[in-house]
């Protein structure tokens, strides 16, 4: 009569136990300071390749542009436009890279490369 009295107090607790676990499920509410996240690669290649071949052109350009000046630019002229050039081009890869961009933002309207 013992161990059937026991095994009658078992089931009633457990059968209360699960009760009770089941229905704080049911009641369950988000944080709602609950913030998913997700980690995305951006993938710069298209950008340093833009960046890259242009580069690669500007230099070919300004080296012509040493052994043969433009008419009328003194090499102080020729070598303040190069620079700004240049500069022109690391900013907007600068930029492109800020912004995640797959391509060079638009050169400097005001930049007078003569090349386009």
């Amino acid at each position: 009569m013992r161990v059937y009295r026991s095994t009658q107090v078992l089931i009633a607790f457990t059968t209360l136990a699960s009760l009770a676990a089941c229905g704080s499920m049911g009641r369950h509410q988000s944080d709602p300071n609950y913030v998913a996240t997700s980690t995305v690669q951006w993938d710069s290649g298209p950008l340093d390749q833009a960046y890259k071949g242009q580069r690669s052109d500007m230099d070919a350009r300004h080296t012509q542009e040493v052994a043969n000046p433009r008419a009328g630019e003194s090499s102080d002229q020729m070598k303040q436009r190069q620079d700004s050039e240049n500069k022109d081009l690391d900013s907007r890869y600068a930029k492109g890279k800020a912004s995640h961009s797959n391509t060079l933002p638009p050169a400097d309207k005001n930049n007078d490369s003569g090349h386009q």
